[in-house]
C-alpha cells in the first residue's frame, strides 16, 4: 500500500507549478482502476514553499523514499503541461497533463504496466492561503 500511495503522489503531482503561487494547497484526488468497486477519493494538504514552487517534482511524494521513476516533460505552455513517467523497477509507465493558474490546478494521469494495472487519477487543487505553522 505504501508503494501505491508513493506512486500515486508521484503521478498526481508532478510538473504543476510554472506560475503557481506558494502557500498552503489542498489537493483532491479521485482514483479509478478496473477491479475497484467505485472511484477512490482522497485528499491532502501541502505547504508549497517558493523554492518548491520552482521545482514541481518536489510537490508530492516523500523524498526519503527512493524511486527509480523518471518523469519527462513532453510539452510545456504558460498554463499547461504534459509529461510521461517511466518506473523501470515496477514496469509502470504513464502519461499525464495539467492546467493551472496561480491559485488552482486540474490534472489527469493514466498509469499502466506491471501486473496489467490501469490506474487513472483526476486531481484538483486550490491554494488556501499562506502556509500555517
Amino acid at each position: 500500500m505504501r508503494v501505491f500511495l508513493a506512486l500515486l503522489l508521484v503521478v498526481a503531482t508532478p510538473a504543476l507549478a510554472q506560475e503557481m503561487e506558494p502557500g498552503e494547497w489542498e489537493f483532491q484526488i479521485v482514483v479509478t482502476a478496473p477491479g475497484m468497486p467505485k472511484p477512490q477519493p482522497m485528499g491532502y494538504r501541502n505547504c508549497i514553499t517558493a523554492e518548491q514552487a520552482k521545482d514541481p517534482l518536489r510537490w508530492g511524494g516523500n523524498p526519503s523514499q527512493p524511486t527509480d521513476c523518471r518523469i519527462t516533460t513532453l510539452k510545456k505552455g504558460p498554463d499547461a503541461i504534459s509529461w510521461k513517467m517511466e518506473c523501470p523497477s515496477t514496469g509502470m509507465n504513464g502519461v499525464g497533463s495539467a492546467r493551472f493558474g496561480r491559485g488552482s490546478m486540474q490534472s489527469e494521469t493514466q498509469v499502466g504496466g506491471g501486473n496489467s494495472v490501469d490506474l487513472r487519477t483526476k486531481t484538483t487543487g486550490r491554494r488556501l492561503g499562506p502556509c500555517t505553522p
